[in-house]
Protein backbone atom coordinates (compact mmCIF):
# COMPACT_ATOMS: atom_id res chain seq x y z
CA UNK A 1 0.00 0.00 0.00
CA UNK A 2 0.93 3.36 -1.03
CA UNK A 3 1.54 6.47 2.02
CA UNK A 4 -0.60 8.42 -0.32
CA UNK A 5 -3.91 5.32 0.22
CA UNK A 6 -2.48 4.32 3.76
CA UNK A 7 -3.33 8.72 4.56
CA UNK A 8 -6.49 8.49 2.51
CA UNK A 9 -7.88 5.92 4.68
CA UNK A 10 -7.36 7.60 7.58
CA UNK A 11 -8.91 10.54 7.04
CA UNK A 12 -12.08 8.68 5.20
CA UNK A 13 -12.42 6.26 8.08
CA UNK A 14 -12.85 9.88 10.29
CA UNK A 15 -15.08 11.14 7.73
CA UNK A 16 -17.46 7.93 7.60
CA UNK A 17 -17.51 7.73 11.38
CA UNK A 18 -18.38 11.65 11.32
CA UNK A 19 -21.70 10.78 8.75
CA UNK A 20 -22.47 8.18 10.68
CA UNK A 21 -25.67 9.11 11.84
CA UNK A 22 -27.28 9.15 14.16
CA UNK A 23 -25.13 8.73 16.79
CA UNK A 24 -26.05 9.25 20.45
CA UNK A 25 -24.77 12.60 22.21
CA UNK A 26 -22.26 13.23 20.19
CA UNK A 27 -21.64 15.25 16.25
CA UNK A 28 -22.81 13.69 12.66
CA UNK A 29 -24.94 14.90 9.51
CA UNK A 30 -27.55 15.45 11.95
CA UNK A 31 -26.37 17.81 14.69
CA UNK A 32 -25.20 20.81 15.35
CA UNK A 33 -24.42 22.38 11.58
CA UNK A 34 -21.05 24.76 12.77
CA UNK A 35 -19.94 21.30 14.85
CA UNK A 36 -20.25 19.09 11.58
CA UNK A 37 -18.34 21.91 9.98
CA UNK A 38 -15.27 22.27 12.41
CA UNK A 39 -15.16 18.29 12.26
CA UNK A 40 -15.17 17.78 8.94
CA UNK A 41 -12.58 20.64 8.87
CA UNK A 42 -10.59 19.09 11.24
CA UNK A 43 -10.14 15.47 9.53
CA UNK A 44 -9.46 16.91 6.21
CA UNK A 45 -6.63 18.98 7.49
CA UNK A 46 -5.17 15.52 9.25
CA UNK A 47 -4.63 13.83 6.20
CA UNK A 48 -0.65 15.38 5.43
CA UNK A 49 0.36 14.62 8.65
CA UNK A 50 -1.07 10.98 8.00
CA UNK A 51 0.95 11.16 4.95
CA UNK A 52 4.15 12.45 7.33
CA UNK A 53 3.41 8.97 9.50
CA UNK A 54 2.93 6.23 6.17
CA UNK A 55 6.13 7.85 4.66
CA UNK A 56 8.01 7.39 7.90
CA UNK A 57 8.07 10.08 10.15
CA UNK A 58 8.08 9.04 14.05
CA UNK A 59 4.80 8.50 15.54
CA UNK A 60 5.39 11.55 18.28
CA UNK A 61 6.38 14.53 14.98
CA UNK A 62 3.26 13.46 13.12
CA UNK A 63 1.23 13.57 16.09
CA UNK A 64 2.45 17.02 16.97
CA UNK A 65 1.53 18.15 13.29
CA UNK A 66 -2.15 16.48 13.97
CA UNK A 67 -3.15 18.64 16.96
CA UNK A 68 -1.25 21.62 15.57
CA UNK A 69 -3.16 21.20 12.38
CA UNK A 70 -6.68 20.27 13.72
CA UNK A 71 -6.42 23.30 15.98
CA UNK A 72 -5.73 25.81 13.02
CA UNK A 73 -8.15 24.77 10.60
CA UNK A 74 -11.51 25.34 12.61
CA UNK A 75 -12.70 27.30 15.81
CA UNK A 76 -14.58 23.93 17.62
CA UNK A 77 -11.15 22.98 20.05
CA UNK A 78 -10.55 19.61 20.00
CA UNK A 79 -12.55 17.33 17.67
CA UNK A 80 -10.15 14.61 17.00
CA UNK A 81 -7.13 13.87 19.69
CA UNK A 82 -8.19 10.47 20.52
CA UNK A 83 -8.44 9.33 16.78
CA UNK A 84 -5.73 10.90 15.46
CA UNK A 85 -3.71 9.26 18.36
CA UNK A 86 -4.86 5.81 17.21
CA UNK A 87 -4.84 6.45 13.94
CA UNK A 88 -1.17 7.73 13.14
CA UNK A 89 0.61 4.75 14.18
CA UNK A 90 -2.04 2.65 11.87
CA UNK A 91 -1.03 4.97 8.57
CA UNK A 92 2.67 4.41 9.68
CA UNK A 93 1.68 0.59 9.63
CA UNK A 94 -0.45 0.16 7.15
CA UNK A 95 2.54 1.05 4.39
CA UNK A 96 5.13 -1.57 5.89
CA UNK A 97 2.42 -4.25 5.93
CA UNK A 98 1.16 -3.92 2.80
CA UNK A 99 -2.25 -6.27 3.30
CA UNK A 100 -4.54 -6.48 5.83
CA UNK A 101 -3.54 -9.98 6.66
CA UNK A 102 -0.44 -8.69 7.93
CA UNK A 103 -1.06 -5.30 9.23
CA UNK A 104 -1.85 -6.75 13.44
CA UNK A 105 1.74 -7.74 13.31
CA UNK A 106 3.28 -4.72 11.44
CA UNK A 107 0.90 -2.51 14.34
CA UNK A 108 2.75 -4.68 17.07
CA UNK A 109 6.16 -3.72 15.67
CA UNK A 110 5.41 0.04 15.31
CA UNK A 111 3.44 0.60 18.69
CA UNK A 112 6.94 -1.47 20.07
CA UNK A 113 9.36 0.82 18.76
CA UNK A 114 7.59 4.51 20.18
CA UNK A 115 9.80 5.30 22.62
CA UNK A 116 10.35 7.86 25.11
CA UNK A 117 11.18 10.52 22.45
CA UNK A 118 7.77 9.71 20.72
CA UNK A 119 5.89 9.78 24.15
CA UNK A 120 7.65 12.96 25.02
CA UNK A 121 5.87 14.54 22.05
CA UNK A 122 2.43 12.59 22.18
CA UNK A 123 2.01 14.30 25.81
CA UNK A 124 3.26 17.76 24.81
CA UNK A 125 0.25 17.60 22.25
CA UNK A 126 -1.95 16.26 24.72
CA UNK A 127 -0.55 19.72 26.59
CA UNK A 128 -1.38 21.59 23.46
CA UNK A 129 -5.17 20.26 22.99
CA UNK A 130 -5.98 20.48 26.58
CA UNK A 131 -8.84 18.41 26.66
CA UNK A 132 -11.93 18.16 29.45
CA UNK A 133 -12.41 16.16 31.61
CA UNK A 134 -8.70 14.73 32.66
CA UNK A 135 -8.41 16.93 35.38
CA UNK A 136 -5.27 16.40 38.02
CA UNK A 137 -3.42 13.09 37.88
CA UNK A 138 -0.74 11.51 39.50
CA UNK A 139 1.19 9.91 37.66
CA UNK A 140 2.04 11.60 33.51
CA UNK A 141 0.85 14.59 34.13
CA UNK A 142 0.92 16.83 30.97
CA UNK A 143 1.00 19.95 32.56
CA UNK A 144 3.43 18.88 34.98
CA UNK A 145 7.34 19.32 33.99
CA UNK A 146 8.11 16.44 36.31
CA UNK A 147 6.45 14.32 33.58
CA UNK A 148 8.54 15.49 31.12
CA UNK A 149 11.61 15.04 33.60
CA UNK A 150 10.83 11.52 34.28
CA UNK A 151 9.94 10.19 31.06
CA UNK A 152 13.61 11.68 29.49
CA UNK A 153 15.46 10.07 33.04
CA UNK A 154 13.45 6.59 32.49
CA UNK A 155 13.37 6.66 28.92
CA UNK A 156 10.05 5.25 29.25
CA UNK A 157 8.52 3.99 25.99
CA UNK A 158 4.94 4.66 24.92
CA UNK A 159 3.40 1.51 25.81
CA UNK A 160 4.95 0.94 29.37
CA UNK A 161 4.11 4.85 29.84
CA UNK A 162 -0.03 3.67 28.81
CA UNK A 163 -0.26 0.82 31.14
CA UNK A 164 -1.62 2.02 33.93
CA UNK A 165 -4.47 3.72 31.95
CA UNK A 166 -4.70 0.84 29.90
CA UNK A 167 -8.18 -0.18 32.28
CA UNK A 168 -10.01 3.60 31.81
CA UNK A 169 -8.69 5.10 28.82
CA UNK A 170 -9.10 3.82 25.56
CA UNK A 171 -6.36 5.32 23.54
CA UNK A 172 -4.06 3.02 26.19
CA UNK A 173 -6.12 0.27 26.12
CA UNK A 174 -5.56 -0.26 22.19
CA UNK A 175 -1.69 0.50 22.60
CA UNK A 176 -1.17 -1.65 25.30
CA UNK A 177 -3.30 -4.27 23.19
CA UNK A 178 -2.12 -3.60 19.63
CA UNK A 179 -5.67 -2.17 19.03
CA UNK A 180 -7.66 -5.20 19.87
CA UNK A 181 -11.24 -3.54 20.58
CA UNK A 182 -10.73 -1.85 17.26
CA UNK A 183 -10.14 -5.09 15.87
CA UNK A 184 -12.65 -7.80 17.18
CA UNK A 185 -15.81 -5.42 17.79
CA UNK A 186 -14.70 -2.71 15.18
CA UNK A 187 -13.54 -3.56 12.09
CA UNK A 188 -14.44 -7.76 12.70
CA UNK A 189 -18.23 -6.60 13.24
CA UNK A 190 -18.30 -4.05 10.56
CA UNK A 191 -16.85 -6.73 7.78
CA UNK A 192 -19.96 -8.84 8.75
CA UNK A 193 -22.33 -6.20 8.65
CA UNK A 194 -21.43 -3.77 5.93
CA UNK A 195 -22.70 -6.72 3.24
CA UNK A 196 -25.94 -7.75 5.04
CA UNK A 197 -26.97 -3.54 5.62
CA UNK A 198 -26.24 -0.31 4.29
CA UNK A 199 -22.71 1.50 5.10
CA UNK A 200 -24.80 3.93 7.68
CA UNK A 201 -26.99 0.72 9.52
CA UNK A 202 -23.68 -0.80 9.89
CA UNK A 203 -21.78 2.01 11.25
CA UNK A 204 -24.30 2.54 13.87
CA UNK A 205 -24.30 -1.26 14.40
CA UNK A 206 -20.85 -1.55 15.15
CA UNK A 207 -20.74 1.69 17.10
CA UNK A 208 -22.68 -0.64 19.28
CA UNK A 209 -20.81 -3.45 19.53
CA UNK A 210 -18.00 -1.54 21.00
CA UNK A 211 -19.85 0.43 23.28
CA UNK A 212 -21.09 -2.49 24.73
CA UNK A 213 -18.19 -4.63 24.87
CA UNK A 214 -15.43 -1.52 25.86
CA UNK A 215 -17.56 0.81 28.59
CA UNK A 216 -16.76 4.43 27.02
CA UNK A 217 -14.16 6.09 28.70
CA UNK A 218 -15.34 9.23 27.73
CA UNK A 219 -18.57 8.93 29.75
CA UNK A 220 -16.17 6.67 32.56
CA UNK A 221 -14.66 10.19 33.59
CA UNK A 222 -16.91 12.64 33.37
CA UNK A 223 -20.54 10.36 34.60
CA UNK A 224 -18.49 7.65 36.74
CA UNK A 225 -17.91 4.18 35.41
CA UNK A 226 -21.35 2.96 36.60
CA UNK A 227 -23.06 5.16 34.13
CA UNK A 228 -20.63 3.96 31.34
CA UNK A 229 -21.90 0.52 31.88
CA UNK A 230 -25.06 0.97 32.09
CA UNK A 231 -24.78 2.71 28.54
CA UNK A 232 -23.17 -0.63 27.77
CA UNK A 233 -26.20 -2.46 28.66
CA UNK A 234 -28.58 -0.67 26.81
CA UNK A 235 -26.51 -0.81 23.45
CA UNK A 236 -26.41 -4.27 24.05
CA UNK A 237 -30.26 -4.57 24.13
CA UNK A 238 -30.30 -3.00 20.51
CA UNK A 239 -28.50 -5.25 19.31
CA UNK A 240 -29.82 -8.47 21.05
CA UNK A 241 -33.03 -7.05 19.05
CA UNK A 242 -31.57 -7.24 15.74
CA UNK A 243 -29.94 -4.52 15.60
CA UNK A 244 -31.14 -0.39 14.73
CA UNK A 245 -32.15 -1.82 11.07
CA UNK A 246 -35.08 -3.75 12.67
CA UNK A 247 -38.49 -2.30 14.19
CA UNK A 248 -37.63 -3.33 17.98
CA UNK A 249 -34.10 -2.50 17.47
CA UNK A 250 -34.69 1.27 16.14
CA UNK A 251 -37.33 2.03 19.09
CA UNK A 252 -34.69 0.63 21.58
CA UNK A 253 -32.32 2.76 20.13
CA UNK A 254 -34.30 6.14 20.33
CA UNK A 255 -34.87 5.29 24.06
CA UNK A 256 -31.10 4.88 24.03
CA UNK A 257 -30.29 8.68 22.62
CA UNK A 258 -32.85 10.10 24.73
CA UNK A 259 -31.08 8.76 27.95
CA UNK A 260 -27.97 9.68 26.27
CA UNK A 261 -29.34 13.21 25.88
CA UNK A 262 -30.88 13.54 29.42
CA UNK A 263 -27.69 12.82 30.84
CA UNK A 264 -25.88 14.77 29.03
CA UNK A 265 -23.25 11.90 27.79
CA UNK A 266 -20.85 11.81 25.09
CA UNK A 267 -19.61 8.41 24.18
CA UNK A 268 -16.76 9.92 22.35
CA UNK A 269 -14.49 7.00 23.35
CA UNK A 270 -16.54 4.28 21.23
CA UNK A 271 -16.71 6.84 18.22
CA UNK A 272 -12.77 6.87 18.01
CA UNK A 273 -13.15 3.34 17.71
CA UNK A 274 -15.39 3.28 14.68
CA UNK A 275 -12.99 5.85 13.13
CA UNK A 276 -10.41 2.93 13.68
CA UNK A 277 -12.57 0.56 12.38
CA UNK A 278 -14.24 1.95 9.24
CA UNK A 279 -10.16 2.78 8.65
CA UNK A 280 -9.50 -0.82 8.74
CA UNK A 281 -12.13 -1.92 6.74
CA UNK A 282 -10.76 1.03 3.89
CA UNK A 283 -7.52 -0.86 4.55
CA UNK A 284 -8.75 -3.78 3.44
CA UNK A 285 -10.01 -2.75 0.11
CA UNK A 286 -13.64 -2.05 1.16
CA UNK A 287 -14.49 1.23 -0.75
CA UNK A 288 -17.97 3.14 -0.06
Amino acid sequence: MSPEDAARCCTLGLLLELATSPKPGLVDRLSNPDDYAYFTASAVALYPCFLKAARGTPVGDAVICSTREMMSWQRGGNTHLGSLLLLTPLAKAAVEAGKIEGLRRSLEKTLKQMDYRDLHKILKAIRIVGPGGLGKVAYLDVNSARTYNLVKHRKLSVVEAFKPYARWEVVAHEYCTNYQASMMHGYRFLRKRIFQEDWNTAGINTFLNILQHLPDSHVSRRQGRHAAKILSRLAKQVLDAGGVGTAEGSRRYTQLIKIVKRAGMKPAATADLLAVAYTLLLLSGWRP
